[in-house]
């Protein structure tokens, strides 16, 4: 297990490292990338850090996990760094071989520790703490919105990414987590990026913060539905998706009102059953926006969680099992997918926005400004949407597809979740009508006349498609835009 030293220490470790291009970016310039190597990667890693040099060593023990003699690694990197990373537990050394007990992962410009990956193949496998590098652990991150706030929780912080980002926009942040062992790395890691804002507690769910209330929660659970829990940062402790259903339940008893809470989930859907019907019944007294990513059917599902984060297999008995848990339970998919809420009194409402692809770039603002939308569209009935003046998104762009694919036109909305669709000619020169200084009744009115058509005829349709590219983000309201 690491522990925290004095702050000066971290500082002077911090330091070194960066002065050694430990950082994302003259790490992937050098190496490829800058996180472990996937199956299959490790050679070319290898490869690109052959040379021994200190930043080469350094991303041999801390990203590739390579065993390094001792006399070697004491000629590179300085006595006082080493003893510090002996005696924080981060490295050790036995019979003159060095070997990192942790990996660490720059991302942006903060660092986090988290378990070596050999962890896995101890009896600690199932305390291991995912390292920042994870897709679900950058989904998120991507995807959170950024408004400065009073106060955030990080709920089930693991090496605590989320926790330390919200530390830039929330004055205080509470980051929780059942795992000693994770909030260990999370005051480590806040303590090496300098970072004192955070205070972490021990806890499940909302244990922790009995009474209290904030304007931001983001929360990467264990949320993987199966009959066994080989893992605490991953397997969903109760039956199915139950965790995630309390989680979503209970969090509106702490927000604060127009609070938000971004999580991300795996919901089941139930053969005979409605899934979105599902979800809703989880929701109260907030709004939901759901992102909702391409559903797996249960045995492809079972395949690709068989093995652990390294690629190794858990327990090829487990497969069998988990396949029979969801014929069991009528298990037709499982559902990916982020659930925002944002607490508000009245009559809420629900939204699902599909994901054709993957999060690579910020996203966080997209999905404020589709919170905006939709609720700019639940507001409005037919004569009010009417009266209103939209306009194209800035970031909207339109292809011309060519004869043999169809001919017609597509959309994409570069705002970072990979918004598209695919049009014919007279919705786009329909919508092109869009100047910000029209209202969508002369649009109509404007658009009839070209086409000989009444207007009364085309304003139920059309108004409908104004409706799907709004909450879309194609078409934006001048007041939002």
């Amino acid at each position: 297990m690491i522990k925290i030293s004095k702050p000066s220490d971290l500082r002077r470790l911090r330091e070194f490292l960066s002065s050694h291009a430990y950082d994302a970016a003259r790490l992937t310039e050098r190496i490829g990338r800058a996180r472990p190597p996937a199956p299959g990667e490790d050679q070319q890693m290898f490869d690109s850090s052959r040379e021994i040099t200190t930043p080469n060593l350094l991303a041999r023990l801390f990203l590739l996990g390579t065993r390094v003699d001792e006399r070697t690694t004491r000629e590179f990197m300085p006595q006082e760094i080493v003893e510090l990373c002996l005696d924080c537990g981060l490295l050790s050394c036995r019979n003159g071989v060095v070997r990192a007990q942790v990996v660490i992962i720059p991302v942006e410009d903060l660092l986090f520790v988290s378990d070596a990956f050999h962890i896995l193949g101890s009896d600690e496998a199932a305390e291991f703490v995912l390292p920042a590098s994870t897709h679900s652990a950058n989904f998120l991150r991507l995807l959170t919105m950024r408004a400065a706030v009073d106060s955030a929780l990080d709920l089930g912080c693991g090496s605590g990414i989320h926790a330390l980002f919200a530390s830039r926009h929330a004055k205080r942040v509470v980051a929780t987590d059942i795992s000693e062992r994770a909030l260990l790395y999370t005051r480590f890691n806040a303590a090496l990026n300098g970072i004192d804002n955070v205070e972490c507690r021990a806890g499940s769910l909302f244990e922790p913060v009995t009474n209290q209330r904030f304007d931001l929660i983001v929360s990467n659970p264990p949320f993987v539905p199966g009959p066994g829990e080989n893992f605490v940062y991953r397997d969903n402790p109760l039956e199915l998706d139950e965790f995630c259903r309390q989680l979503v339940r209970e969090a509106p008893a702490h927000l604060c009102d127009d609070g938000h809470l971004q999580m991300l989930c795996e919901w089941v859907e139930i053969a005979g059953e409605s899934w979105p019907e599902r979800l809703a019944d989880w929701i109260l007294g907030c709004d939901a926006w759901i992102l909702h990513g391409t559903p797996v059917a249960p045995q492809q599902y079972v395949q690709q969680r068989s093995t652990d984060i390294s690629g190794a297999s858990i327990e090829t008995a487990s497969v069998s099992d988990w396949t029979a848990y969801f014929e069991r339970h009528k298990v037709k998919a499982v559902h990916p997918g982020m659930i925002a809420l944002r607490k508000r009194a009245g009559d809420n409402w629900l939204h699902v926005q599909n994901l054709p692809g993957d999060v690579t770039a910020p996203a966080g603002q997209a999905v404020a400004d589709g919170i905006a939308a939709v609720e700019f569209i639940e507001a409005c009935d037919d004569e009010a949407l009417s009266e209103a003046c939209l306009c194209l998104a800035e970031d909207l762009s339109a292809v011309q597809m060519k004869p043999e694919d169809g001919g017609g036109i597509y959309l994409r909305l570069e705002n970072g979740l990979m918004t598209d669709a695919e049009i014919d000619a007279p919705v786009a020169a329909f919508i092109n009508l869009f100047n910000g200084e029209r209202t969508i009744k002369q649009c109509i009115e404007e658009f009839a006349a070209a086409t000989d058509a009444e207007p009364d005829k085309l304003a139920g349709d059309l108004l409908s498609i104004i409706r799907v590219f709004v909450s879309r983000g194609f078409l934006v309201p001048v007041d939002l835009a």
